[in-house]
C-alpha cells in the first residue's frame, strides 16, 4: 500500500514538473509607453498572399530591460507576445532579445490592433 501511494506522489510531482516547465512566459507591450519608435509595412509588392503585417519597434529601456531579463530567463521555452492586450504570436525563445524588435501583426487582427498605435 505505501508502495503505491508513494508512486502515485512520484507520478504526481514528475506531472507537475513538467507542466509547469512547458508554461508560456507572456509579455504584454503597451504601445504608449513601451514603444519609442514604430515602422508598420503594409504592404509590398513581393507579397501577394501576405498573411501578416510587419512592425519594428524600438523599446524604451524600461520595456527593453523587461524582454531581456525574460527572454535570458525562458531560452527554450514559449513566449507569447502581447501589445495593446492583443496576441500576435507565442514562440520558442532562441536567444536573449534586445532593444530593437520585428513583429508580425496577423492579419486578423490588425483592423483592431492598429489604431491602438496611434496613441
Amino acid at each position: 500500500m505505501k508502495k503505491i501511494i508513494a508512486w502515485k506522489l512520484w507520478m504526481f510531482s514528475v506531472a507537475m514538473l513538467a507542466a509547469s516547465a512547458s508554461q508560456a512566459a507572456e509579455i504584454n507591450f503597451d504601445s504608449a509607453t513601451d514603444f519609442i519608435h514604430i515602422d508598420v509595412l503594409l504592404k509590398e509588392d513581393s507579397d501577394r498572399l501576405q498573411s501578416a503585417y510587419e512592425m519594428n519597434v524600438m523599446l524604451s529601456p524600461e520595456a527593453a530591460e523587461r524582454i531581456t531579463q525574460l527572454t535570458r530567463a525562458s531560452i527554450g521555452q514559449p513566449l507569447t507576445v502581447s501589445v495593446n492586450g492583443r496576441v500576435l504570436s507565442t514562440a520558442t525563445v532562441q536567444s536573449e532579445v534586445g532593444a530593437n524588435l520585428r513583429m508580425t501583426i496577423p492579419k486578423s487582427i490588425a483592423k483592431d490592433l492598429l489604431p491602438t498605435l496611434l496613441d
